[in-house]
């Protein structure tokens, strides 16, 4: 063999020593090894909340169920302004988060965008009374729709709530509260000012009782009918909804939320006896 051709032998066998890859395809990183172009973005969520015996339950339900599913969210709050105002910020997008009452009004405003899950498993749709302790023997004779009708007292609702359309539906009175929520209890305890009981969800009358001791809770009635608390988004966030409706599913699937609404209402449902109450159905209207 010529030198030659040994020189070149050599001159090659030392480029496989030095570089043991050549002729291999890079590897890149695995199809399961995250990298930044598919990290998953943030939901950036400003949410409207009232610092209320249930707010605390929406908010738990909203971060686990998102945290179950391994989506970051970030949340901004905005508190305490009266639920008129804080509708209508959702509407025009200054907010892009809030929780209520479920209606076929808000789910055709074009500027909300519902988030199809019941939060509640339709409990808020189940009502006991708040009333004077000098109405307990009116109450007491109540064996019927008709009955509660014809007392005469009036129940009490927040301005524009859906509640208040079943209340009319039904034939009986009723007074819908403009002002701050809050200043309805006095109203109804002073007697005096076309407000005499107060129909609240299961999930919420006795942490409003704890604190208005001047009211009590009426011991027998269950006032009934279809209704539950849902999401809604404003329309700039309706990318959003498939993302927290997989959240909410999965929480149902796996039970969460069932874990959650026990830990938030379990004991207060329990010493309510809805089982032992009178239930009176009510019929929620049909709407255009």
């Amino acid at each position: 063999m010529s030198s030659t051709l040994r020189f070149i032998r050599f001159f090659v066998c030392m480029l496989l020593v030095s570089f043991p890859a050549f002729g291999k395809a890079e590897k890149g990183p695995s199809a399961s090894s995250p990298t930044r172009a598919s990290e998953v973005a943030p939901l950036e969520l400003r949410i409207a909340m009232v610092s209320d015996g249930h707010a605390d339950y929406f908010i738990r339900l909203l971060e686990e169920s998102l945290r179950l599913i391994h989506q970051p969210y970030h949340l901004h709050y905005v508190k305490d302004i009266p639920a008129r105002r804080m509708w209508w910020m959702l509407g025009n997008g200054d907010i892009n988060l809030f929780y209520g009452m479920r209606t076929k009004d808000k789910d055709s405003n074009k500027q909300l965008v519902p988030v199809r899950s019941a939060l509640t498993n339709g409990l808020i749709g189940q009502r006991v009374l708040l009333i004077r302790r000098a109405d307990a023997a009116v109450f007491a004779r109540v064996q019927s729709v008709g009955d509660l009708r014809r007392t005469g007292l009036i129940a009490g609702f927040g301005a524009g709530w859906g509640d208040a359309k079943v209340w009319k539906a039904a034939g009986l009175p009723l007074y819908e509260h403009a002002a701050p929520w809050t200043t309805i209890y006095a109203m109804v305890d002073a007697g005096n000012r076309h407000v005499d009981y107060l129909p609240r969800g299961v999930i919420e009358v006795l942490d409003e009782a704890r604190g208005h001791p001047e009211l009590a809770v009426e011991p027998r009635l269950l006032l009934d009918y279809p209704g539950d608390f849902g999401f809604y988004l404003a329309s700039s966030a309706a990318s959003y909804r498939p993302i927290i409706e997989r959240a909410l599913k999965e929480a149902e699937a796996t039970g969460l939320k069932a874990r959650l609404m026990d830990e938030a209402f379990g004991a207060d449902i329990k010493a309510l006896g809805l089982d032992r109450r009178l239930r009176l159905h009510l019929s929620v209207p049909t709407e255009p």
